[in-house]
């Protein structure tokens, strides 16, 4: 029975590690495949990180919002006014312009709230948004696997409502959106970002904060000059920009 079980352990270790070195193994072709687009070439592999618009689909992370792209200080690769006609970026941007998250000039909004706002809507006193599997299901009976028997929380259907209300909101992730400025070679220069609120612990007992579920992205121009040299040919290429669009509850 030692002899099997010592097996079995060894044959999980050698499938687990197969895994790992396949996975790093794919993440390494893909990385070498930006690298050959030379979209840019930033410090590390990490997740945060504008992708050459390949039409692949955006994966929630951890790593989002994108961190700041060390760009060449050199003014002489800057788009020169001729380079940033709107009507002509509007029309090579196309369908892709969405006002929601897009603005050539500062907006208002950034103005006003500066730190950003607290997407957090409520609809009869809870989050507009589906209600959870945890949070309809509270108060029905539990197995407790002794002796067949359920437990089951004896409160009223209005007390009941209340208490999923409340731990509804309080189990809550809204997204923090703000407005940041990518600078003169990206266009639209103004980017509607979003956060998850880590401030405080969003379960009951505490352990648990606000991370990542969802994202989408957005694609937007970004001027380019191949190998970022004197005289270097430099064109408005698409890009896709990875935005955190709804944020959950985890570990």
């Amino acid at each position: 029975m030692k002899l099997r079980a010592c097996a079995r352990a060894a044959l999980r270790c050698i499938v687990y590690l197969g895994c790992i070195i396949g996975r790093t193994g794919a993440d390494r072709e893909h990385w070498n495949s930006l690298q050959e687009n030379d979209v840019f070439s930033p410090d590390d592999n990490s997740g945060n990180s504008i992708k050459f618009h390949n039409k692949e689909r955006p994966v929630p992370s951890d790593e989002l919002p994108v961190l700041q792209l060390v760009e060449n200080p050199d003014n002489s690769f800057n788009p020169t006014e001729r380079d940033t006609d709107y009507r002509q970026l509007r029309r090579l941007l196309g369908h892709h312009f969405d006002k929601k998250f897009m603005s050539t000039v500062r907006p208002l909004e950034s103005v006003i709230r500066p730190n950003g706002t607290l997407d957090f809507k409520l609809k009869k006193g809870r989050p507009k948004e589906r209600r959870p599997n945890y949070i309809k299901f509270f108060g029905t009976p539990v197995f407790t696997g002794v002796g067949s028997q359920t437990s089951k929380l004896r409160v009223s259907r209005r007390t009941r409502k209340k208490i999923q209300k409340y731990l509804w909101s309080f189990t809550h992730c809204p997204v923090f959106h703000t407005w940041k400025d990518l600078g003169v070679r990206f266009w639209p220069r103004w980017i509607k970002e979003g956060q998850c609120y880590k401030r405080k612990s969003c379960s009951i007992p505490p352990g648990m904060t606000c991370r990542p579920s969802g994202s989408t992205s957005k694609t937007i121009l970004r001027w380019h000059c191949r190998d970022w040299q004197k005289n270097a040919v430099c064109r408005w290429i698409h890009i896709n920009y990875p935005i955190i669009t709804r944020c959950s509850c985890a570990c």
